[in-house]
């Protein structure tokens, strides 16, 4: 009775095993995300060579937690956190852009000089942050900002270099962040 019962436990075991396949799918291959202009709410580069690409995450309400962008004033600020299954030291980009009038190219500055315009990367050591730190550290080019439309959107792409903002070194951090092919396609939040 026990063989019989095993026999008939063992195809129930395996069917149950495909359907919390299909309950919780496989993550997608961390990569770069499309060049769009549609509020696709992505975000990606990479980081020393290795593709970093934000969490696309919302609310049961329907709301976007990541990536945000926030326009008001001429000033875009834009934050993305990281996907879970992204290796490395940085966890979220936060971007300050101010006089913002549209579609262009946006130098970033440094941190210290309380520039308007700068990027700030957090590292999951908390106190160790990287940031823009140099006049000419890098650029923001929007090539869409729609705040007015039904679905108000920003678009672009960026790149820059960014040092640790505390003069300790720690032998598991590099020394620099050389951020490339970032590209970015998010929906506004109104506040």
């Amino acid at each position: 009775m026990k063989r019989l019962f095993l026999l008939f436990l063992v195809p129930v075991l395996l069917s149950c095993e495909d359907a919390t396949d299909q309950l919780f799918p496989q993550p997608q291959p961390v990569r770069l995300p499309a060049a769009t202009q549609s509020g696709a709410n992505t975000f990606g580069c990479r980081v020393n060579g290795q593709v970093w690409e934000a969490s696309n995450t919302t609310t049961l309400a329907g709301n976007v937690l990541t990536p945000n962008a926030y326009y008001e004033h001429g000033e875009l600020r834009l934050d993305a956190f990281r996907r879970l299954q992204v290796a490395g030291p940085v966890t979220n980009f936060n971007f300050v852009v101010d006089h913002v009038t549209g579609p262009g190219v946006y130098p970033l500055g440094a941190l210290r000089d309380h520039a308007g315009r700068h990027a700030v990367l957090q590292t999951s050591r908390r106190r160790v942050g990287y940031a823009t730190d140099a006049p000419s550290a890098g650029t923001l080019t929007i090539t869409r900002l729609d705040t007015a439309g039904a679905h108000p959107s920003v678009a672009g792409r960026f790149e820059l270099r960014a040092e640790p903002q505390q003069s300790a070194r720690y032998a598991d951090l590099p020394a620099v962040l050389q951020v490339t092919e970032g590209r970015f396609d998010v929906q506004l939040t109104r506040r």
